[in-house]
């Protein structure tokens, strides 16, 4: 069990300080030959961005159409690119409108995705020295100071999600299963619950209640300063894997709360004697993007998207070592397995694996 009384405060995950690095900037380019190059099209419209994963140190360029053309896709890399790197990690280009080539040498699996908006808040994409990082059970600390929703799109009232989502790995004597994780903050028309989903569609469980006495909301009535934790645990049995999700609410309003975690899902996977983990990879899962595990705020649902005309927030993100929460080592400013996503929200380090989230252009980067 991990232990609530070792749980950082919100005031230790927020106070200290940390460096930015931006994500579109170029390394110097490597004169190595290559046998095979991989090539990707890819079109970009006004004001959209390329995602770019590589889980492993391989020669990565975008090249426009004139570029390409010059190139002629010899085994020797291009003299003229509009962008390159050749190390592990995870980028965030921003180029003009138009038509590009992606060129990527050896059998790597590049994952690439064209985009304008994502969810906001802290992800982490790779351990250290960018392997992979396993886990038992991972954590995400909110403090909600302000939230106001300009608009909303998903569903049919105005809102916005606070997500915790990771992937779980089940290995077994027949092969090996990937499922897609949510603990979930849910906000819409002035309500709040929690709720745990696996894979996008399937439905775990929520703590939906909503009540009045006298005229007055007395419980699921979404009220700031908000501020608590979101868990996912994995344990593994001789009768199958079994995933929890919780959490525990430190202040609504102007109660303060005792931290005590509360289950909103237990989930059986009936594989028996299987091993178990929650992983953060540059490599690809189910979903064809890499497995990383994020605390984000999005859009209320169905891949909706939410803008704010106002936001005040600080997010950190931990996973359990053995032994204590830690915070991740590496951490950037978006997720990129979710399907909900926000406008006008700006993030900024304040520790380690920390966030500040408030009004502003989104900004995709890495914190460090």
């Amino acid at each position: 069990m991990h232990a609530l009384r070792q749980l950082p405060s919100i005031s230790q995950a927020i106070n200290a300080t940390s460096t930015t690095t931006m994500i579109n900037t170029t390394s110097p380019k490597l004169e190595v030959t290559c046998r095979v190059w991989n090539l990707v099209n890819v079109t970009l419209s006004n004001g959209s961005y390329i995602f770019i994963s590589v889980p492993r140190e391989t020669p990565v360029y975008l090249l426009s159409k004139a570029q390409f053309k010059e190139w002629g896709v010899s085994s020797m890399p291009p003299v003229n690119y509009t962008w390159f790197d050749d190390s592990p990690g995870v980028f965030v280009v921003a180029l003009p409108q138009g038509d590009y080539e992606v060129a990527f040498c050896g059998s790597v699996n590049v994952t690439l995705r064209v985009f304008k908006y994502m969810a906001m808040g802290v992800a982490a994409y790779y351990g250290p020295s960018y392997g992979n990082l396993t886990t038992d059970a991972v954590m995400g600390i909110f403090n909600i100071t302000n939230a106001n929703v300009e608009w909303s799109t998903g569903t049919q009232t105005l809102g916005f999600s606070l997500q915790l989502n990771a992937y779980l790995v089940v290995k077994y004597s027949g092969g090996v299963v990937v499922h897609w994780v949510q603990d979930a903050l849910l906000v819409s028309s002035g309500q709040y619950w929690f709720q745990a989903e696996m894979d996008v569609t399937n439905y775990i469980g929520s703590s939906q209640s909503l009540m009045y006495e006298n005229g007055v909301c007395v419980s699921g009535c979404f009220k700031t300063p908000m501020s608590g934790m979101l868990i996912i645990t994995v344990n593994t049995t001789k009768y199958g894997v079994l995933v929890n999700y919780g959490y525990a609410l430190f202040r609504l309003g102007n109660v303060r709360l005792n931290p005590v975690v509360h289950w909103v899902a237990h989930q059986v996977i009936p594989i028996p004697n299987a091993t178990a983990y929650l992983i953060t990879s540059l490599n690809p899962g189910p979903y064809y993007m890499p497995m990383d595990t994020e605390l984000v705020v999005g859009g209320p649902g169905n891949s909706g998207g939410v803008m704010f005309r106002s936001l005040s927030a600080q997010l950190a993100l931990y996973y359990w070592n053995g032994t204590s929460w830690a915070p991740y080592p590496v951490a950037y400013t978006f997720g990129a397995s979710t399907g909900e996503y926000a406008v006008n929200v700006s993030v900024e380090p304040i520790g380690p694996a920390s966030v500040e989230l408030s009004t502003g252009p989104n900004n995709y980067q890495v914190l460090s």
